[in-house]
């Protein structure tokens, strides 16, 4: 009976090994311990992300939330196209956008144009977002808790990746709607609080930020903001943004990670250098 005894306390010794090691390596091909957080910044209270759809979202791998600052691009690469029905010009728009090699450096600078908050003579952030990427409504949440905390100036553009994400374009309608009516950063922080699963519950929530609704609607459904969003996507290419989120302060590419502590310490170090 002892033979058995030990080869079955063997047995269910080695399951345990087995069970042990099963384990680890789970949690290091996982969120725990494996450097990668699957968790983009929200604001506490805020609704609740879905990690493991972040993952799939081909406009944005994982370095492009942990960037590093080695190489030019962190080994990014600009999503392909797929078979979206685009508006024409917004198409054209994005295939020049594809094709760039620009370094990157905000061009042209912030001004009037813009749709800027915040007070003059602080750090300026300026900001290439598509709404319809929850990496995107995240960095914006971000901003606009650390305008909270301290002063800076934000800068919203377009970069509406249309031919991958259904809802881009009409996100960015919505806010140029938004825009006409002095209610651009009211519709910005609805969008990016709430999120948005269809183009209905975009523009209901995009409605209720400005005080004539249906003339929001009105104007998105007529594309008469198009042209400036057009204009826009050309001044991403032409500013070397390579995918979005893009961040620039005061002009200069910001490359590192878009997290509050990273992007304290850089707004810190702005303000020690005098702007």
């Amino acid at each position: 009976m002892l033979p058995f005894a030990l080869a079955g306390g063997s047995l269910i010794f080695l399951i345990v090994v087995v069970v042990l090691i099963l384990a680890v390596a789970f949690g290091y091909y996982t969120v725990k311990g494996s450097g990668i957080s699957l968790t983009p910044y929200r604001r506490a209270g805020g609704p609740p992300e879905s990690p493991p759809q972040l993952t799939h979202d081909i406009t944005q791998e994982v370095s492009n939330w942990e960037r590093g600052t080695a190489g030019h691009h962190g080994g990014r690469h600009r999503p392909p196209a797929s078979d979206h029905p685009v508006d024409p010009a917004i198409a054209a728009a994005l295939t020049e956008w594809r094709a760039s090699t620009r370094e990157p450096r905000l061009d042209p600078p912030v001004s009037a144009d813009d749709q800027v908050e915040g007070p003059d003579g602080a750090p300026t952030v300026a900001l290439y977002v598509d709404l319809a990427s929850e990496p995107c409504r995240s960095a914006c949440r971000l901003l606009d808790d650390l305008g909270r905390e301290r002063p800076v100036r934000i800068a919203v553009r377009h970069l509406p990746l249309a031919d991958v994400h259904a809802l881009a374009l009409t996100a960015a309608e919505a806010l140029e709607a938004a825009a006409a009516q002095g209610r651009f950063f009211e519709a910005l922080d609805r969008l990016a609080d709430g999120g948005f699963t269809d183009e209905s519950e975009l523009l209901e929530l995009a409605a209720a930020s400005v005080p004539d609704g249906d003339r929001l609607r009105a104007e998105v459904e007529d594309g008469r903001h198009r042209g400036r969003i057009a204009d826009q996507i050309r001044q991403a290419t032409a500013s070397g943004a390579h995918l979005i989120p893009e961040v620039y302060i005061n002009g200069i590419h910001y490359d590192g990670d878009i997290r509050p502590e990273f992007l304290r310490r850089e707004l810190a170090s702005v303000d020690a250098a005098g702007g």
